[in-house]
C-alpha cells in the first residue's frame, strides 16, 4: 500500500435535526476520531471483539468493530477508558498512537471541509425546501435512512425562548410541556413542509433532486435556505419566530462553511450575545468578519467561566 493510501482521511459532516454544529472526523485504516468542537476528540480503534478470543480454537472468522479507547486533547493528552483485558490492548494503543499523531498534524487545518452533500429536506407544495432533515456523504445510504420529522431542539432541551412569542404572552413552559416555543415552530414547519425530498448539492449551491418521479429536476441555489430553515414566511409572526430561532442557534450556525458575508455578519452579532457557546465552538468557525467583537465575546466567556 502506498503512502497516499495510508494517509489519514479527514472531513466534516453536519449534525442536523436538530442542528448541532459540524462534526470533525479523522480516519486511519484502523482508527477514527471525531470532535464537535475541534478540541476534545473521541478516539476509537478497530479491533477484534472480545467474544472471539474466548472461542479462538473454533473456525469462526474474527469479528472486528470499533471500540472507544479514550478522549484526547492537545493539553491533557489521552484519557483512556477501561478495556476488557482479553482484548489486544497493545495493538489498540498502537492504533491510537497513529491516530493521535494524525490529529496533531491536522490541527492547523481545522475546520475540515464538509462532505455531506446529499441533503433531505421537508418541502412545500411547490417542491421548495423548508427545513433540513438529514444529510449524508454516501448516496448508497439514502435508501436505508429513516428520516423523521423536523425538530427545533432535542426533546430534553428546554432552553429555546422566542422573544416574539414572549412579547405576545406565549409562555415557554405550560401544562402542555416545557418546550412550547420550540413546538410552536415545529408545527409551523410541519404545516408547510409536508413532503420530503433528497437533493445532491452542487458546488454552485444548486441541488439535483435524487430519485424524482418526474425525471431530472434541479433547484437553483437561491431556493435552498442557507441556514437550514426557511426564513421568508408569508406571515409576520411566522417570520419572526423563524428569525428568533436562527438567532438563538447562531453560535452553531457560524460553523457552516457556505454562507455569505451578510448572513455571517448577522450571525456573528447574534452569537456574541451568547458568549459562552460562541467561545466553545470558536475553533470550527471557518471565517470571522468582526474579529474585535468575537474576541470581546471570547474574553467575556472566559471571565464567566472563571467566576463559576
Amino acid at each position: 500500500m502506498n503512502a497516499a493510501a495510508d494517509a489519514p482521511r479527514h472531513y466534516a459532516v453536519r449534525r442536523v435535526n436538530p442542528f448541532d454544529g459540524v462534526l470533525q472526523v479523522v480516519e486511519t485504516h484502523n482508527g477514527r476520531a471525531y470532535s464537535p468542537d475541534g478540541r476534545v476528540w473521541q478516539v476509537q480503534v478497530l479491533t477484534q471483539r472480545p467474544d472471539h478470543t474466548w472461542h479462538s480454537f473454533n473456525h469462526v472468522a474474527p469479528i472486528e468493530q470499533f471500540f472507544n479507547f479514550g478522549l484526547w486533547d492537545a493539553d491533557d493528552g489521552l484519557r483512556k477508558v477501561p478495556a476488557n483485558p482479553v482484548m489486544d490492548i497493545g495493538g489498540m494503543r498502537d492504533a491510537a498512537d497513529v491516530l493521535i499523531a494524525a490529529l496533531r498534524q491536522l490541527d492547523a487545518e481545522l475546520p475540515f471541509p464538509l462532505i455531506d452533500v446529499h441533503e433531505c429536506w421537508s418541502t412545500d407544495y411547490a417542491g421548495d425546501p423548508v427545513a433540513l432533515l438529514a444529510t449524508t456523504e454516501d448516496p448508497a445510504l439514502i435508501g436505508d435512512m429513516r428520516v423523521g420529522r423536523w425538530h427545533a431542539t432535542r426533546l430534553a432541551d428546554h432552553s429555546f425562548e422566542a422573544p416574539s412569542l414572549s412579547r405576545r404572552g406565549v409562555a415557554m413552559r405550560s401544562e402542555l410541556g416545557p418546550r412550547q416555543h420550540a413546538e410552536r415552530l415545529e408545527r409551523q414547519v410541519r404545516q408547510l413542509g409536508q413532503h420530503k425530498a433528497w437533493f445532491r448539492r452542487r458546488r454552485d449551491g444548486s441541488g439535483e433532486r435524487v430519485g424524482s418521479p418526474a425525471g431530472p429536476q434541479t433547484l437553483d441555489a437561491a431556493r435552498f435556505p442557507p441556514l437550514g430553515l426557511k426564513s421568508d414566511w408569508h406571515r409576520d409572526d411566522e417570520a419572526e419566530l423563524a428569525h428568533d430561532y436562527l438567532a438563538w442557534l447562531a453560535p452553531r450556525l457560524l460553523t457552516l462553511q457556505h454562507i455569505d458575508d451578510a448572513q455571517r455578519h448577522w450571525l456573528e452579532a447574534a452569537a456574541c450575545r451568547q458568549a459562552v457557546e460562541l467561545a466553545a465552538g470558536y475553533r470550527l468557525i471557518p471565517r470571522v468578519l468582526d474579529r474585535d467583537a468575537i474576541e470581546a465575546a471570547r474574553v467575556e466567556a472566559k471571565l464567566r467561566r472563571a467566576s463559576r
